[in-house]
């Protein structure tokens, strides 16, 4: 007997909470796949399909609960904003910039939706696009601070905005800091003025992590439990056979040149950039969370030991369905680092760019930029120092269990010698020459911090930057 939508949506609650998310996934396809007119009872319940396909790290069901909910109320503009965020999740900013232009044809002038139309101009090149829809969400709401801190990533903070931003942060404008603080902070830093932007920019990581709770401790225990596991794995000696696409995973902190890298390999027509996914937690759900127990309870540690097969063809599905069948792709997930030993026995023809950078320029550029919350190491110093040297850690154990198949790419070679790095590249990747003279990033999708400055030429103007900060980061990386 066919379950009804209802019952569907109660098996996905079931299965997260009876931590099974593989089998949540299963289910959650299954009522995605239902004709609409069939599902279209769940009504507003497809708020909560959504909200579990993000649980379980599933952003392209996501996109098709957000795609129902519109379908079912065409003039709610809060759905409206939600199929937009969703669409740029997943590398679709200029639909997302469309709907967004057609939702403002219809409604009085907004500072939320001028906001959003900068930031998906900005994604996909138009800067000045986008510097314009800025200044005029702040026109209508001045203490917009994503807005703030967005022109100042495009380098469009005037020396008329300092005293409003300067009144902005003292009144505490409900809703300018972080942003305001952190467009402050790059106003003095162009003007060399560094002890003030070090000020600005504290003030920013302090309101951004207020009310917060975070342990450094936690966040990198996976960082040792994981590789505990794995050097534990069960391995079937019999090869598998690769099949496409033929994935490249670039592996690296944020801030360390992992945007840079994509675009300049997908700067060759058959390869598919991904950018951030979580395809690889999306496909490795099986395993929980990688360490001793969850390794242990799929019997990973004898045989017959884990199915590999099926996880790679899970992962190969999602990442051709995302790339329209492209034969190559490319991921920059920000935890690939955890999930390298997984990725390299599900998918043998996966190669692996670990993105290298001076730690210390990476602490500073993270510090000055504003991220998401999942970043709480970079608000401190010393923190950053213990996650970054974490990092490190665990990608020199993946080096170790597959040498061929990681290649070192330091950022700071590249931007020196871009050509000959380049090359170095791509001969690791099977890959055909690029110029790097030639290489064009204006119009790439760059839903990510990287958005404006990927536009320029490739550059050292950001190496050893963090020296003229010394005094206040060399303390944290001296333990």
């Amino acid at each position: 007997m066919d379950l009804t939508p209802e019952q569907l949506l109660n098996g996905i609650r079931n299965s997260i909470q009876q931590g099974v998310p593989d089998t949540g996934i299963d289910i959650l396809r299954q009522l995605l796949s239902l004709p609409h007119a069939q599902t279209d009872s769940l009504g507003q319940g497809w708020e909560e399909v959504m909200a579990l396909a993000l649980r379980l790290a599933d952003e392209d069901a996501a996109l098709g609960a957000a795609h129902r909910l519109l379908d079912i109320y065409p003039n709610n503009g809060r759905y409206a904003l939600i199929f937009t965020e969703r669409l740029s999740r997943v590398g679709r900013s200029e639909d997302a910039l469309n709907v967004m232009g057609q939702l403002k044809a219809g409604m009085t002038p907004n500072a939320a939706i001028d906001h959003l139309l900068g930031v998906y101009s900005g994604h996909i090149g138009k800067l000045d696009e986008a510097a314009d829809y800025f200044r005029s969400a702040l026109s209508m709401k001045e203490d917009l601070g994503d807005s703030w801190s967005n022109l100042a990533t495009l380098g469009r903070i005037e020396a008329s905005d300092v005293p409003v931003l300067e009144r902005l942060i003292e009144e505490k404008a409900e809703h300018a800091l972080p942003g305001a603080a952190y467009a402050l902070g790059e106003w003095y830093h162009s003007q060399g003025e560094h002890a003030k932007a070090w000020d600005y920019w504290t003030r920013a990581n302090e309101a951004s992590k207020r009310g917060q709770t975070f342990s450094i401790d936690e966040m990198i225990a996976p960082n040792k439990g994981i590789p505990e596991a794995d050097r534990r794995i069960w391995t079937d000696k019999t090869p598998l056979q690769p099949k496409p696409p033929r994935p490249i995973f670039i592996v690296g902190p944020p801030r360390s040149g992992t945007t840079l890298t994509e675009q300049i390999i997908r700067q060759q027509k058959n390869v598919g950039a991904m950018g951030e996914t979580m395809l690889s937690r999306a496909s490795t759900w099986p395993l929980g969370n990688l360490g001793p127990s969850d390794l242990e309870k799929v019997g990973a540690f004898g045989p017959p030991g884990v199915t590999w097969e099926r996880l790679g063809a899970i992962y190969r599905h999602l990442a051709s369905n995302r790339t329209q069948e492209k034969p190559i792709t490319t991921d920059k997930g920000a935890i690939l680092h955890l999930f390298v030993g997984a990725l390299a026995r599900m998918l043998p023809n996966a190669k692996f760019v670990w993105v290298r950078r001076n730690l210390k320029d990476v602490a500073l550029s993270a510090y000055r930029t504003n991220l998401t919350d999942g970043n709480r190491w970079r608000h401190d110093m010393r923190h950053a120092a213990t996650y970054l040297r974490a990092f490190d850690e665990i990608m020199r154990y993946w080096q170790s269990q597959f040498p061929d198949r990681i290649f070192e790419l330091e950022y700071e070679r590249l931007v020196t010698s871009p050509q000959t790095n380049i090359d170095q590249l791509t001969r690791f990747l099977d890959l055909d020459p690029i110029d790097a003279s030639k290489i064009d990033m204006g119009a790439s999708n760059v839903p990510t911090a990287s958005f404006a400055q990927i536009r320029s030429k490739i550059s050292a103007k950001s190496v050893r930057g963090w020296k003229a900060y010394e005094e206040w980061i060399a303390p944290g990386f001296e333990s």
